[in-house]
């Protein structure tokens, strides 16, 4: 079993690439064709696409919710840390705070709400209606405000690419998810495979490896958006996958299993996630950009975070 978990972790790996080189094409070109920004595509269509590994995780581990937090928590600071503080370092990313204002108030608003919901030890299912009733509120408001500032691409690339059409956009987009789909579903069932032979517990399983593995095709399409200096995909991305993790993905785990809360996860795991969600706005709230140093900033407070984990295991209930 070990063996073939190895082999799963490489081969998502692959699908990854792939789904996440997909996904940015067809993207790009699919606002193009629309005349929206490449914004509101990232915010919407590949946040749902990248976010679904979170979503499936979530319908799968009821019989395991500290997996479903896990998850959620860690795949949200994973999202502001790694792939933003990644991407930043390979290219300093542009992002205007004006323009994005409802975005960044709604990324706040979700890390927001995992902490008040938390605060009584456990998310049940009420909070999961809650949480899905925000997501509609926030997807209606997107279309409402960022559709009637959409814009026609009319430099030299954008008249070439929107000479293709809509469907085949569409496809990029669609073999991309599952390329990404399958990529995650591999790579997590090979790492949480070899967590459990090495006895880790299911909030480290979910905070560390699950999130990894679920958060692999946000990074990626961050990495490959950042290194093709497509800023607009990797702020979106982002911002808009961790509104859907938090709003769909947690909301429709509540929905089927009560989610107990640790002190541990609500005492140090949810306020970093908190505090990187922070950063980013802040960042870009104050210079309208992510640049190296900030971006490192980012990656080194994830970093020590991991690290903090693997030293003090008891802050997951569990050990390596």
């Amino acid at each position: 079993m070990a063996e073939w978990a190895l082999l799963g972790i490489p081969v998502g790996i692959v699908l990854l690439y792939i789904g996440s080189e997909a996904m940015v094409d067809g993207a790009k070109k699919l606002a193009i064709r629309l005349g929206v920004t490449p914004f509101v595509v990232g915010l919407t269509i590949v946040a749902i696409g990248s976010s679904a590994p979170e979503a499936i995780t979530s319908l799968v581990s009821g019989g395991n919710p500290e997996i479903i937090i896990g998850n959620i928590v860690g795949s949200n600071s994973a999202n502001a840390g790694l792939a933003i503080g990644l991407a930043a370092v390979i290219s300093p990313i542009a992002c205007k705070f004006a323009e994005i204002r409802f975005e960044m108030s709604a990324m706040m608003v979700a890390v927001l709400a995992i902490l008040a919901l938390s605060l009584n030890g456990m998310i049940g299912f009420i909070d999961g209606i809650v949480l899905l009733a925000l997501l509609l509120v926030f997807i209606f408001s997107v279309y409402k405000v960022k559709v009637k500032e959409a814009r026609t691409a009319e430099d030299e690339e954008g008249t070439e690419d929107s000479n293709i059409s809509a469907a085949l956009c569409l496809l990029l987009i669609v073999v991309g998810m599952a390329a990404l789909y399958f990529g995650a579903d591999w790579f997590v069932s090979g790492a949480v495979r070899l967590a459990e032979i090495s006895g880790a517990s299911d909030l480290m399983i979910g905070l560390i490896l699950v999130a990894l593995g679920s958060a692999l095709p946000e990074i990626c399409i961050c990495l490959m958006a950042a290194y093709r200096r497509e800023d607009e995909l990797v702020v979106s991305n982002i911002v808009g996958s961790i509104v859907f993790n938090t709003f769909f993905a947690l909301g429709i785990g509540a929905l089927f299993s009560d989610i107990p809360i640790r002190n541990e996860t609500m005492m140090f795991h949810i306020p970093v996630m908190v505090i990187l969600a922070l950063l980013v706005f802040i960042f870009v709230r104050h210079r309208d950009r992510i640049d190296r140093k900030e971006g490192a900033v980012l990656f080194s407070v994830y970093a020590a975070y991991i690290m903090s984990m693997v030293v003090f295991p008891q802050l997951t209930g569990g050990m390596f």
